[in-house]
């Protein structure tokens, strides 16, 4: 083991020797430490610590969890892409509403991202699509599948495709097909009744 990392585990060490004289000693029982190493660390001078932290033997071996180490690196990759899609739908006019519902975010949040990228943001009433915009985006949407719900990661990404391809905002996107999914439940639970 280099001497960085000797020293590096046995600064660990120290900070097991300041829980034992504050009287945690769960956390030593939980290393693994006997009871007559516990006894050893807590009775320890200022001049034992002192020599133990700048030993270049290290008294802590280290092991890597693998099946950890593959979970953290999945997480990570899975929350970049999640904020490259966060950030992406703010750059596309994606309302508090819609950063709230697909990331959950909190409207001070979403505004502080929008400042720092330097997004601004007209106040009132968002935009309404046009009905030649409507249309080409209903062949969007139709040719996506129809099995995708806007509510979803999947249709998320499609919303966004759109909100580029058309150069629209990202929240008249969505508002209107939340529109579309609204009138088809409407219409099929009229059929039912």
């Amino acid at each position: 083991m280099n001497t960085n990392l000797s020293r590096a585990a046995n600064g660990f060490l120290l900070d097991l020797v300041m829980e034992l004289k504050n009287g945690f000693i769960r956390r030593c029982d939980k290393m693994g430490l006997t009871g007559e190493e516990i006894a050893a660390l807590k009775d320890m001078t200022i001049e034992d610590i002192h020599y133990i932290c700048n030993s270049e033997v290290s008294v802590l071996s280290f092991q890597i969890n693998h099946e950890n180490l593959s979970r953290l690196l999945n997480q990570a990759r899975a929350e970049q892409t999640r904020l490259k899609r966060l950030d992406r739908a703010l750059a596309l006019g994606g309302s508090i509403a819609l950063l709230s519902h697909f990331f959950g975010l909190p409207s001070s949040e979403v505004a502080t991202r929008r400042r720092i990228a330097g997004i601004k943001v007209r106040a009132g009433r968002g935009t309404v699509i046009s009905d030649e915009e409507s249309a080409r985006l209903w062949s969007i949407w139709d040719n996506s599948g129809k099995t995708v719900s806007c509510d979803t990661e999947e249709g998320l990404e499609i919303m966004l495709l759109a909100a580029e391809e058309m150069n629209i905002p990202l929240t008249a996107v969505w508002n209107t097909i939340r529109k579309w999914e609204s009138e088809r439940l409407t219409a099929a639970s009229r059929k039912m009744a």
